[in-house]
């Protein structure tokens, strides 16, 4: 034990890495677990994306002409495998940032020991969940923003290089480009100087505005091309329109959002709502998965105690809390995420942003709470750490076996729709999918998919009423436990004869 407290720190980046691979080995399966990834996907393969990439920015967002090629490059391969090596390099790129961030504010093993517990309670769910969904795109603002922060934190207290500050800016810039939700991280720059600067209320918020000025002139740049384009493509998005006609619900959702991404959350909403049964999560769990969990614990018991914060916790803890709330600001005052909520959304995108100053506001509150680091202390709190990540291991074991399933499903569709049986259909046949909602739960776009593999004028539907059986009828059934699609003729009477099978 002796020799690993003398090589914490070493010891530390061996249990990161264990962390890492542990974390996207047991989340490999975990690809398309949102309708927006497949419609991505679709769009990459029809090509033409400068004009995808065009039409989407039309709807009153330009910052998605760079988001429309981001998002792409992973699905460029065709490969779930790297998809998530890409997700893998933008996790990675963004622990980078919240580790130069916390290293800056606190200490190098706060910033080890930050990206340690980051990991390994990370946890996956279907909700818009940034560890598995919407690759790059969303992923990498929120790195952008910690490191812009970690500069803009290092200009202090000498404040001689204006580099850092404008290093900070563009950063900052590109990640409201990328995501408009960051446009409210100024509010954040602003604390940050307000709390480095000296002296009296009026002063320091004085100077706030002043070491701010070049965060304004980048963000204004940007906010005046963003609206210029919207006078000419208004919004038709009901995501990035603000509206204060709901309050109560708008501070309902920024709090669930805020803290959507607590670990163990995901896990309960799973069970609560049924997606994986419990014997088959049982089966998931394998006897290595306990080897993270075990390493975390260990990583905390020798790095914790050695953790010394000279700053007052208490404006740390504000500072974590504002880093927690100012991502869910703008999307909790439109009206499409107020109803997301309303329906039972708990989570989103900004719940991944709010995720990473969680995890450092946990080491200071138990820094609060434990004023000496005795043994028993330190062994309660590792128990607690191993039991968080252990409930994270199952969590996400559970949540891949989910989005297994629907992996298997998609890509059964997929060779379905892509052969040569569906050269063959005769033109105005309708394709009924009884157990598939479509691509983006939008059957026109689902027929936008396949007419990339046909000729043929195809209908498709879920909807047996709508079924006009004066043209030809054919069934597309899934079979869950042989993962493959049978396809044939069906008549009015619901039968079908399988003469395809995937």
């Amino acid at each position: 034990m002796e020799f690993i407290r003398k090589n914490a720190v070493s010891f530390g980046i061996i249990t990161l890495v264990l962390c890492v691979a542990s974390f996207f080995l047991i989340t490999a399966d975990s690809v398309f677990t949102v309708h927006d990834d497949i419609l991505t996907y679709m769009q990459v393969q029809r090509g033409n994306l400068w004009q995808t990439a065009v039409d989407d920015a039309k709807h009153g967002r330009v910052g998605h002409i760079p988001l429309t090629f981001l998002l792409y490059i992973p699905y460029f391969f065709k490969s779930p495998l790297t998809v998530r090596v890409f997700s893998a390099g933008a996790v990675l790129f963004d622990m980078a940032g919240l580790y130069y961030l916390v290293k800056n504010n606190i200490t190098k093993r706060a910033g080890l020991l930050s990206c340690i517990l980051f990991i390994s309670f990370a946890c996956i769910s279907n909700q818009h969940n940034l560890f598995v969904s919407y690759i790059i795109g969303h992923q990498i603002p929120s790195g952008m923003v910690l490191f812009a922060l970690g500069l803009f934190t290092k200009y202090y207290p000498e404040r001689k290089d204006k580099k850092r500050l404008i290093a900070g800016a563009a950063l900052l810039t590109a990640a409201s480009l990328l995501y408009e939700a960051c446009t409210a991280y100024i509010l954040f720059f602003l604390l940050t100087a307000f709390l480095k600067n000296e002296g009296k209320f009026s002063g320091k918020v004085i100077k706030a505005i002043k070491d701010n000025l070049i965060n304004f002139a980048f963000l204004a740049a940007y906010v005046l091309l963003y609206y210029l384009w919207r006078r000419s493509y208004p919004s038709d998005y009901s995501g990035s329109v603000l509206a204060f006609d709901n309050i109560p619900q708008s501070f309902i959702t920024m709090f669930r959002y805020s803290f959507g991404m607590v670990p163990g959350l995901p896990a309960a909403a799973m069970l609560i709502k049924g997606y994986v049964p419990v014997s088959e999560i049982l089966s998931e769990l394998k006897p290595w998965m306990l080897t993270a969990p075990l390493a975390a614990a260990v990583s905390f018991g020798i790095l914790f105690p050695e953790i010394s914060i000279k700053q007052k916790k208490s404006v740390l803890i504000i500072y974590c809390l504002a880093g927690i709330v100012i991502p869910n600001l703008i999307i909790s005052f439109t009206p499409k995420y107020t109803e997301w909520t309303e329906s039972g959304s708990y989570s989103y995108v900004t719940s991944f942003y709010s995720y990473f100053f969680l995890v450092p506001l946990f080491i200071i509150i138990l820094k609060c709470i434990v004023k000496k680091n005795s043994k028993v202390s330190v062994v309660i709190l590792s128990t607690a750490v191993f039991t968080v990540s252990l409930v994270s291991t199952v969590n996400n074991a559970a949540w891949n076996c989910y989005f297994r399933t629907e992996l298997a499903r998609y890509r059964a569709f997929s060779d379905a729709v892509s052969s040569d049986y569906f050269d063959t259909l005769e033109d105005g046949t309708t394709v009924y999918i009884p157990d598939y909602t479509g691509i983006h739960h939008d059957m026109s776009i689902t027929e936008s998919f396949v007419s990339i593999y046909t000729d043929s004028d195809l209908t498709f539907t879920n909807d047996a009423e709508s079924i006009d059986f004066s043209r030809p009828v054919i069934m597309m059934k899934y079979d869950p436990e042989k993962k493959i699609i049978s396809c044939g003729k069906m008549d009015n009477d619901m039968n079908f004869n399988a003469d395809f099978h995937t």
